[in-house]
């Protein structure tokens, strides 16, 4: 299978689709499965479609595959490990889609005032979550002030006219945080270009439902609880020609002296984030986008990341711990487009 970009460890918020209950059993979608980007993904294709199956799983693999090439971190042949070796104050030519990746990343690190930062990849590294491989204990405090200085989005220049990515720093651009979203879309749209128009895509917890599982069920999302230990359902949603991501901070991390090291690294302190929120979830139609924007929540945390969601009208879920449980909260735009379908699953 394809070896490449480690974005599954971003998304821990683990995402099903659930077959609804009926007397008939319904005719059920055709499952294209593999490895990229160090996770899975499952391609579902709605029952009412008959098509080659190795045409399409060969179809999707090469779109996955070329977002691999140029967005990787661990390939050492990708476009942005060539960016990241260009010498600095050199503009970098980069394809098309990789310079859209780079420019939604950018426009969302402005807008969130930072808690989104695509060159934040030396921290990642640091505290063990990247390429340079795990650690078990937290970083000296020195070389994590030298890793913090060499951390700024600002010292990316992007060019749109020539479509150009020039470092005026020595920053080491990482787009774990949103190539996977990308990668999503990407697929989404290579099966709506062939006709498959009725189909789920889902890449490490990043998924996108268009149409129907078959000619009269929707596609059915389990929301999983932020629980470490074990895969608890706590809501069920169905989706339609959107797309969902999720961010939490439940499953990788290690832990020293008691204390818990998440993943996720706020990119203003360096460290890892310490707040009550276990998971977010974003949904929208742009998967670039809502990949970011699931980070800029989960750093900003449940209060000040609900008001930003509110301010941006953001559709999100947030689930955040309170004493022995976990609570839930929904932005304005959630509550308006999907709250009256969220479901509780029922034990039987």
């Amino acid at each position: 299978m394809v070896q490449g970009i480690r974005f599954g460890w971003l998304v821990l918020l683990a995402v099903m689709f659930i077959a609804g209950c009926s007397p008939r059993t319904p005719p059920t979608p055709t499952v294209l499965e593999g490895r990229i980007f160090g996770t899975f993904f499952e391609v579902s294709i709605g029952s009412q479609h008959d098509f080659d199956h190795e045409e399409v799983q060969a179809g999707v693999l090469a779109v996955l595959n070329e977002v691999d090439r140029q967005m990787s971190t661990y390939r050492q042949d990708s476009v942005l490990t060539a960016v990241n070796r260009a010498p600095i104050g050199e503009a970098v030519q980069v394809p098309p889609e990789l310079y859209y990746v780079l420019r939604v990343g950018y426009d969302i690190a402005e807008q969130s005032g930072g808690a989104f930062d695509f060159t934040i990849g030396g921290l990642v590294n640091l505290w063990g979550f990247g390429p340079e491989g795990r650690v078990t204990s937290a970083p000296d405090s020195a070389l994590l002030e030298k890793r913090l200085a060499e951390v700024g989005y600002r010292f990316v220049e992007l060019n749109d006219a020539d479509q150009t990515i020039t470092r005026h720093r020595d920053v080491f651009v990482d787009l774990s945080g949103i190539a996977k979203g990308y990668g999503v879309q990407a697929v989404s749209e290579y099966l709506l270009s062939i006709g498959l128009n009725n189909h789920l895509v889902n890449i490490g917890g990043d998924l996108i439902a268009f149409g129907e599982r078959n000619a009269n069920q929707a596609w059915r999302i389990g929301i999983e609880a932020p629980n470490a230990n074990q895969q608890v359902v706590r809501h069920i949603l169905p989706l339609h020609n959107t797309g969902m991501v999720g961010s939490g901070d439940y499953r990788n991390y290690f832990e020293e002296d008691g204390i818990r090291y998440s993943h996720t690294i706020d990119p203003t302190t360096g460290y890892p984030i310490r707040h009550r929120l276990a998971a977010v979830n974003v949904l929208g139609e742009n998967l670039t986008e809502i990949d970011a924007l699931a980070t800029v929540l989960l750093v900003l945390g449940e209060e000040r990341g609900l008001a930003f969601a509110n301010q941006h009208d953001i559709a999100a879920l947030f689930i955040y711990r309170e004493n022995d449980q976990f609570e839930s909260l929904m932005s304005d735009r959630f509550v308006k487009e999907h709250a009256d379908k969220l479901q509780v699953p029922t034990v039987r």
